[in-house]
């Protein structure tokens, strides 16, 4: 995925949510490579599957953009 495809608004929330599961992994003592990244990110859009669709659609995004 491309950045041109987000508004920057999205784009900005996307980073925040990657960089928010990159800190996670580290303090739990886990790899941050981006496999680890994109399965953090997946699980919790499995757990909050009843969130929000805005909050829904950034975490898709963000599984897209570090996916391997």
């Amino acid at each position: 995925m491309k950045r041109d495809v987000l508004n920057e608004d999205d784009y900005d929330e996307v980073c925040r949510v990657i960089g928010d599961a990159v800190i996670v992994l580290s303090e739990c003592g886990h790899e941050t490579k981006r496999a680890e990244i994109a399965q953090l990110l997946q699980r919790t859009r499995h757990h909050r599957n009843h969130d929000e669709r805005d909050e829904q659609r950034m975490l898709e995004h963000a599984i897209r953009l570090v996916k391997p």
